[in-house]
């Protein structure tokens, strides 16, 4: 029997266009520190915001991508320039067309002349209605910024540490966060856009990790149709020294050269806390449960 992996959004990565001349402005401290949000599926995180003259849009807030991302409609309303270029969705080489935002606002979080992905986001309605944008981690770590689940907040700038915490490895394409599974190191991208532990198949292997699988499961993924993957259960998957999870989601790993030293996604619903901080100064994922 298939299962359905709700709404998993692609891994957005290794951006292969051109994008001189584009900038992306230095935060502004505005009144407001903190904006709502409405949570789908228990992982998809959406706030409201704006993208030039355009108010009122729904934005997803997804630490793995890279890049930000709007719609096509987003893109021909504001009769924007296109160019194309590619990104690593996932497992795969993906063409994508690219533009310029000339604002793009939410909280207290403003930047002007942003690069940014044109794609089809029409996939979200099953999950979170309709979907303008997806904000990716160029504008996300901007900001030391905290989403409290239990008052449907995200908070930006001083944050409070949580009661458990893990170094983030940043670096100009992702958040790498190193987990363990049956005592094996791990090497995950922290991506609140995957709905839990998505992890490469032959990296398992590779490291003589037991797994039983369950079901298969499919969803969706950016610009690339229908992702299929396995639901299998480990014995132990911990992060910072604390048990996580032990149902993962398993794929086949990308092209060699491509993510090499990554063995998978680590979607923030595997920590089933109420609240979780990116710290950006100290370089450090902490929650609380």
């Amino acid at each position: 029997m298939k299962s359905v992996l709700a709404g998993l959004v692609g891994l957005l990565l290794l951006s292969q266009v051109a994008t001189a001349g584009a900038r992306t402005d230095s935060v502004q401290k505005l009144a407001s520190e903190e904006i709502s949000f409405e949570l789908h599926s228990g992982y998809l995180v959406v706030v409201q915001g704006s993208i030039g003259p355009l108010h009122g849009l729904r934005f997803v807030l997804d630490t793995g991508a890279t890049h930000t991302a709007i719609s096509g409609r987003i893109a021909d309303q504001l009769s924007l320039r296109r160019q194309m270029g590619s990104v690593i969705n996932i497992d795969r080489s993906v063409k994508t067309e690219w533009t310029a935002l000339p604002e793009v606002e939410f909280g207290p979080i403003r930047a002007e002349q942003v690069p940014v992905m044109i794609t089809d986001l029409d996939y979200f309605k099953t999950l979170a209605k309709h979907v303008d944008a997806v904000i990716g981690l160029d504008l996300l770590r901007q900001k030391n910024f905290s989403i409290d689940f239990a008052t449907k907040k995200v908070r930006f700038g001083e944050i409070e540490a949580g009661q458990h915490s893990t170094p983030m490895l940043l670096d100009d394409i992702c958040i790498k966060v190193n987990a363990e599974v049956d005592g094996k190191p791990l090497h995950l991208i922290l991506d609140s856009g995957t709905p839990g532990p998505l992890i490469y198949e032959e990296r398992l292997s590779n490291r003589a990790v037991d797994y039983r699988i369950l079901d298969q499961a499919y969803g969706n993924r950016v610009n690339d149709g229908v992702f299929r993957a396995t639901v299998a259960n480990v014995h132990q998957l911990q992060l910072g020294g604390r048990d996580i999870a032990r149902t993962v989601f398993l794929t086949q790993s990308p092209t060699k050269g491509v993510l090499d030293g990554i063995d998978g996604l680590l979607g923030l619903a595997a920590l089933k806390a109420r609240r979780i901080n990116f710290d950006f100064e100290t370089n450090t994922l902490s929650w609380t449960n």
